[in-house]
């Protein structure tokens, strides 16, 4: 999210994070999950798209761990070598807060965690997502604005959640794992 943008998203109020995704989405989301969705069909339903920018250096420490992401219900593109994710802005953004379509897997070690659902809470500042399609947890604080977007850290639950899945100690809390950018239409 650019500062414009977050400012036109709490003014209409709202973005970056996931249609509560209901159990036949979550179903959907299963059988869909290793496949990239094409810019051309699934979001375009949608009241806008969040963008979410994998940060570099992140990205490298997740890569050094084993641990691999690719989107469920979402497109990815690689632009000047950037890794970004796109998830379809569903739900009324007027009511403060954004909800998406999809989310991401993680997976390393035989291990998988499936993080969808995501919705931006604007008044709290935290993005939280539903845990392998059950439980909903604040999963990122929403900082500063950058050239990419708003920076995601992660909060010390979804650093825990991390830390145990994939039996490492890497996640911290505050860490930055990405940018988001939500774009809604008008």
């Amino acid at each position: 999210m650019r500062l414009r943008m977050l400012g036109v998203s709490i003014a209409a109020a709202a973005v970056m994070a996931g249609a509560v995704a209901a159990p036949a989405q979550a179903a959907q989301s299963v059988s869909a999950s290793s496949h990239t969705v094409s810019h051309h069909h699934w979001y375009h339903f949608g009241k806008g798209r969040t963008d979410l920018t994998l940060d570099a250096a992140a990205g490298a420490a997740l890569t050094s761990l084993g641990v691999k992401v690719s989107p469920v219900l979402a497109r990815v593109s690689h632009p000047a070598g950037k890794t970004v994710f796109g998830f379809t802005i569903v739900g009324n953004p007027n009511d403060g807060t954004i909800e998406h379509v999809g989310g991401l897997v993680l997976r390393a070690g035989g291990k998988c965690l499936y993080l969808t659902g995501y919705t931006i809470d604007l008044k709290r500042g935290v993005l939280s997502g539903r845990i392998d399609f059950g439980a909903r947890a604040d999963l990122f604080t929403i900082g500063a604005a950058t050239p990419d977007g708003v920076t995601l850290a992660l909060t010390a639950p979804a650093a825990a959640l991390l830390n145990k899945t994939f039996g490492v100690i890497a996640f911290t809390r505050g860490l930055v794992i990405g940018y988001g950018n939500p774009m809604i239409r008008k």
